[in-house]
């Protein structure tokens, strides 16, 4: 950043030899965009569509997690090129289309996974001036997250990255109207709703230069979001009075375009959110005096001002005017996030550079990795051996519907006179029933059949497959909690369970990596809009004064220099150990009481802590008054 050098400063930076380069970020507030809506729309709508094989293959999991497993379609044996869903296909044939829902089981046991190990975001200072802000920006963050509940939010990315491979989310600071107050706010983000451009190879997804989501919106919440006047209403009201005429022509040949440009209730009034990154010339001036730099709009002025007080300054000293460090400055192009709202007309409801001191888009993304350009979830990875199992279990059905079963076999001369052959079975089947019937010499007496089913085999198939979709999908039985087998030594059921996780570790990992870059972008948008002091709504794991009050002024200008977000294990089990080792260090005496009590996780820890503080203070009070 530029400033003001004195005489000594210029003395001791005039070898400008320096290190580092601090980036202090754009200084002016950027021109207006002046985009064009209508190329945005068309290049937001190419987007779209480049996702349906996502949104399509995503329909077709939530359809197997819930159990409609026999809506596919196939062809219809007895009507060439005519196809017909499975279900109708199936009972036609006189069969029950039955099935097992292993799908969701695996969802929900991966599901309890990322629960039972939950972690919190813990801010760390690299430097030791750095602590007292790093305890004051985690209880902000952590506090954040309680008002968010981030256990729900992490429940539902955990579910959308196995059914889609994808997970979004938007990170804003708006108002609370539960709460009365504005905050940092998480929102999940449906794959149905989001685009962005998919010509990305970096798995870090680095190469996104437009996302955005669709809204609808009610005419009142479209009135609160962009009228600041009655003639702006009015103006909303003519853009949207003809919201279903836009590609009108195109809509009737197309009808997967009224998922983008119609709402399907007629109620609500459809919006596009665009972010898109553009280019700009920008001023970018590095100050050789103290190494940093900076780009923003009309710095070369600044810059030259600078330069002639600086030279006018070592005049004054009697420095050589060569040798005294100058800021050097030159136009640069750039790219800055921008964003825009447009109506399905076209029609440019509003539009700004980006709000948000980190410079990005609001969204935080992740897949699963990413091979050239393409992720899917993990339930497509085993829905042909669910499919598989059901129609293992419908021909087992239907393999023991069509077996004998105890027929009775009776010869009509056995049948004895007066008898039906209903009064006969009638009788045979009664407890402790009596048929009396003459021989006549004849050897042909009733008898009855018990016939095995021929499964050729199917149970052993059945079997194969559920192992082999536990194997695939690493939910075995000992990462469920099943009993395990006689003899089993407790060592090898633990070491069976740790095995079958490390086909989850990618996905693990890549939505801890997910929720530590959401963590950041949080942490950046609080210190930002977090402009009072204010107490946090929830103290996290620090009682003390520092980490319960938010003071904007001690975190500005720290965050990307010193300190780093990371996350922690919060389990009953850690903070059983972390718990006991506070005590063996209570009882060591290399810790007060009152250190204990802010630090262990007991329920009645802060009530007994600021109880003590209480009795210390009446007691000090008495003091004085004796005194």
């Amino acid at each position: 950043m530029i400033r003001n050098i004195d005489k000594e400063r210029l003395k001791s930076a005039t070898p400008s030899n320096h290190g580092g380069c601090p980036v202090h970020g754009c200084s002016e507030e950027r021109p207006d965009v002046g985009s064009d809506p209508k190329r945005l729309l068309d290049e937001a709508f190419a987007c779209w569509l480049s996702l349906e094989p996502l949104r399509e293959e995503r329909k077709r999991n939530i359809r197997y997690r819930n159990g409609d497993q026999w809506s596919d379609y196939v062809e219809d044996p007895e009507r060439p090129g005519q196809m017909i869903k499975e279900e109708r296909l199936i009972s036609r044939g006189g069969k029950i289309p039955l099935k097992h829902n292993f799908i969701q089981q695996y969802v929900r046991n991966i599901s309890g996974q990322m629960l039972s190990e939950p972690q919190q975001p813990i801010v760390v200072a690299r430097s030791d001036e750095g602590t007292a802000l790093g305890e004051m920006l985690t209880d902000a963050l952590q506090s954040c997250h309680h008002a968010n509940r981030v256990n729900t939010v992490n429940m539902t990315l955990t579910e959308e990255m196995l059914l889609s491979g994808m997970a979004a989310l938007k990170i804003r600071y708006c108002y609370w109207d539960s709460r009365g107050i504005s905050d940092g706010r998480m929102e999940n983000i449906n794959p149905e709703r989001l685009f962005f451009n998919t010509d990305i190879d970096d798995p870090r997804l680095d190469g996104i230069r437009i996302i955005g989501q669709i809204h609808d919106y009610s005419r009142e919440e479209l009135i609160a979001s962009f009228a600041k006047s009655p003639e702006d209403e009015k103006r909303l009201d003519k853009i949207y009075g003809a919201k279903n005429k836009y590609h009108e022509t195109a809509l009737e040949s197309a009808k997967e375009r009224l998922d983008f440009f119609q709402s399907s209730d007629e109620t609500k009034y459809r919006l596009f959110e665009i972010w898109h990154k553009d280019g700009v010339w920008v001023d970018y001036i590095h100050d050789y005096a103290d190494g940093s730099e900076e780009t923003g709009f009309n710095l070369s002025a600044v810059a030259e001002r600078e330069n002639e007080h600086r030279r006018k300054t070592a005049a004054e000293a009697g420095l050589d005017i060569e040798t005294i460090p100058l800021v050097a400055h030159h136009k640069r192009y750039e790219h800055r996030w921008s964003v825009s709202f447009i109506t399905p007309t076209g029609e440019l409801l509003a539009e700004r550079p980006t709000p948000y001191s980190h410079g990005e888009h609001p969204y935080v993304l992740a897949t699963m990795p990413m091979v050239d350009g393409r992720f899917r979830g993990l339930v497509s990875e085993i829905i042909d051996m669910q499919r598989y199992i059901n129609r293992l279990i419908v021909m087992l059905d239907s393999i023991i519907g069509s077996s004998a079963k105890g027929v009775l076999m009776v010869p009509e001369t056995a049948i004895p006179d007066g008898y039906s052959v209903e009064d006969f079975a009638a009788e045979y089947v009664k407890a402790n029933g009596v048929i009396v019937y003459r021989p006549n010499g004849m050897k042909d007496v009733p008898f009855q059949i018990h016939k095995n089913s021929t499964s050729v085999g199917a149970w052993e198939m059945l079997s194969t497959q559920i192992q082999l979709i536990e194997q695939v999908s690493g939910v075995s039985g000992a990462i469920q909690g099943r009993t395990a087998s006689s003899g089993t030594p407790s060592s090898l059921y633990m070491q069976q369970a740790g095995n079958s996780q490390l086909n989850l570790a990618t996905l693990f990992e890549t939505l801890t990596d997910m929720f530590r870059r959401r963590d950041e972008k949080l942490l950046k948008v609080l210190v930002q809009f977090y402009r009072e002091p204010r107490y946090l709504i929830s103290g996290g794991e620090k009682a003390g004064e520092t980490a319960a009050f938010y003071d904007p002024e001690l975190a500005a200008g720290m965050l990307d220099f010193n300190l780093v977000v990371t996350r922690a294990t919060n389990t009953p089990v850690y903070r059983q150990i972390f718990d006991d080792l506070l005590m063996r260090m209570l009882e060591s005496g290399h810790i007060s009481f009152e250190e204990y009590l802010e630090n262990c996780s007991l329920p009645f820890a802060k009530r007994l802590l600021a109880q003590r503080h209480e009795t210390g203070n009446e007691t000090e009070t008495a003091s004085n008054e004796e005194i």
